[in-house]
């Protein structure tokens, strides 16, 4: 009786959710190499040739030029990397972008590169991915029905193990193992329980961690739960305007000092273009052996004092304060390395195969029981 309850909570869930539950998947596993993808088919902005017997232009040349070129252009920060076949860019206010738009730039020559392409596309997976691609009001609408997915998942996970959990205690090997030997139903049902057990940790942290951008009250939950202080979200947005004069003589002595006084090995860097009420600037950046991009360090420069003010180091933190600011890298498993990467592409690939397996156990079973009934 126990395990027939779970059953058809397990069945209820997979028929109500499913589709859901597909689209998140394949938005999900698509998204995962989103920024390899992205390098791949956009060598030409995210990578320069370094010519022979030239030297790059310092970032204050560039950004000289650049506001020289577009005086308009509200300039929020620029980014820069040690890499010498690396391009730098611009973060420029756009009315809509919260977050600004970022112009690439050749650090040779201070040539406006190519935009990116195929960001729109990764950006339409986004949306489907958060709340269903659904605008203005129904926005919170395709939110909660997402956020319902992912707690069913949870319970299709938990569910599944109970059900299957006789073969499981009974031969573990065999139960996540499936041969293409077997046909028809045995075959649909053992792949979906087989390749399912391999997935469980996979899929469970996905929805933990998913769950985060989903309700106010769970995130702020885990930072109780694990001791750390959570940040004021702090809504920037920018828009169209003349730029304020920028202290350039300034912004050269931060950056000669970030790099003269932070560990030699930095890969990129961003600096904002704002001065903080008592005169400082804000850089954050990481260095080569960062293990994703959350592993991020900030520091704070005092251009009049010549002088760091203060660091913090991704390295330095607690293991608690490492994961709650490494929500996103936990989320697509990047925060793992590439192993973790990959199992969860796989994981979320493997979501559409569920579903549809479900699905089509779903109506083998039905079509018998009306066999059955029309006999009678």
């Amino acid at each position: 009786m126990y395990k027939t309850l779970w059953f058809w909570l397990h069945w209820l869930l997979g028929i109500v959710f499913g589709v859901i539950l597909l689209i998140v998947g394949a938005t999900g596993a698509i998204l995962s190499y989103e920024k390899e993808i992205l390098q791949i088919i956009n060598k030409d902005t995210y990578f320069v040739q370094a010519p022979q017997n030239k030297e790059r232009l310092n970032e204050v040349e560039i950004l000289q030029i650049f506001q020289k070129e577009n005086p308009n252009y509200k300039i929020n920060s620029i980014g820069f990397s040690s890499a010498k076949d690396s391009s730098m860019y611009v973060n420029i206010a756009k009315e809509g972008e919260r977050r600004g738009v970022n112009i690439y730039l050749n650090p040779y020559t201070a040539e406006v590169l190519p935009q990116i392409k195929g960001k729109d596309f990764f950006m339409f997976n986004f949306r489907l991915h958060r709340w269903l691609a659904l605008d203005g009001g129904f926005r919170s609408v395709g939110k909660h029905i997402v956020a319902l997915a992912t707690l069913a998942a949870i319970v299709l996970t938990v569910s599944g193990i109970i059900v299957y959990w006789p073969r499981i205690k009974n031969n573990f090997l065999k139960s996540i193992i499936f041969s293409f030997k077997q046909k028809n139903r045995v075959f649909l049902s053992s792949m979906h329980s087989a390749l399912g057990l391999w997935v469980v940790p996979f899929f469970l942290l996905m929805c933990l961690t998913g769950l985060y951008w989903s309700y106010e009250w769970y995130r702020g939950a885990m930072y109780s739960a694990l001791g750390v202080e959570q940040p004021k979200r702090v809504m920037q947005q920018g828009a169209w305007g003349k730029n304020k004069d920028i202290a350039f003589d300034d912004i050269s002595v931060v950056i000669d000092l970030f790099k003269e006084t932070t560990a030699k090995g930095f890969k990129n860097a961003n600096l904002r273009l704002d001065q903080s009420k008592d005169g400082t600037y804000a850089i954050s950046y990481l260095f080569d052996n960062a293990k994703h991009f959350r592993a991020s360090n900030t520091a704070e420069i005092d251009p009049k004092e010549k002088k760091l003010v203060k660091e913090a180091k991704y390295e330095d933190k607690k293991l608690n304060e490492k994961i709650m600011n490494s929500m996103l890298p936990l989320h697509s498993g990047e925060f793992f390395g590439w192993f973790g990467k990959f199992a969860y592409f796989i994981s979320s690939a493997l979501m559409a195969l569920f579903v549809i397996t479900g699905y089509m156990l779903y109506f083998d079973r039905w079509k018998k029981k009306r066999v059955k009934i029309l006999k009678k």
